[in-house]
């Protein structure tokens, strides 16, 4: 019933993950397949935050679209990059038992150092701040590390997500000679001209108050 007004699109993903005996990534591939409608494409970026978590020599991230007779799918929330995280992750914790390692310690020895998709450094990253104090907080260490032992457990999660970056426009300022300063603002479309009184100058349009 409610899928004529948009919905999250399904996605079959893939992940493969390749590691030394030291329990360091070093291959990291992210496969998905989306569906979308055939009459207007729409892609949500499940594999995303896949190229910006671990750190691994040899990456792969692709996203294929699947066109079929369903409406068109739309933003929903959490966004597609929630999906690719939980995907992700579950993997992770599957390399790190592969590996003999905690989850935790698994995730920390896999920090980059630098942005793994651009070798740019990082103007502030805390991610492994947060996995230690979370586990203290949770009482990690206490827990029973037998994959599958209870129904009930507990388990692990990073989650990330992009932020992007648009610099500013140029708003150059002038000051023509009737005491008044022209500014350019930006808002939502073309950005008007601004007027604005000079220092210790009355603007030409204001009244004059007493």
């Amino acid at each position: 019933m409610f899928a004529l007004v948009g919905y999250r699109p399904a996605s079959i993903q893939r992940i493969r993950l390749g590691a030394g005996r030291d329990g360091r990534l070093t291959a990291l591939a992210h496969d998905v397949i989306e569906q979308t409608a055939k009459a207007k494409g729409y892609a949500e970026q499940v594999g995303v935050c896949s190229r910006m978590m671990y750190a691994a020599p040899h990456r792969r991230t692709t996203h294929r679209l699947a066109p079929l007779d369903v409406p068109v799918p739309t933003i929903m929330r959490a966004p597609g990059e929630a999906q690719g995280m939980y995907a992700l992750e579950s993997a992770m914790d599957e390399m790190a038992i592969a590996c003999g390692l905690d989850p935790v310690e698994f995730r920390i020895r896999n920090e980059p150092e630098v942005a793994p998709e651009s070798g740019l450094p990082f103007s502030s990253r805390h991610l492994t701040d947060c996995l230690r104090e979370g586990a203290r907080r949770a009482g990690w260490e206490h827990r029973d590390p037998t994959p599958g032992r209870a129904a009930r457990g507990a388990g692990w999660w990073a989650p990330a997500w992009p932020s992007r970056r648009i610099p500013p426009p140029a708003s150059p300022a002038t000051r023509p000679p009737s005491g008044s300063a022209r500014t350019a603002a930006t808002r939502c479309g073309s950005p008007p001209p601004t007027w604005a009184p000079a220092p210790g100058r009355r603007s030409p349009r204001s009244p004059r108050t007493r």
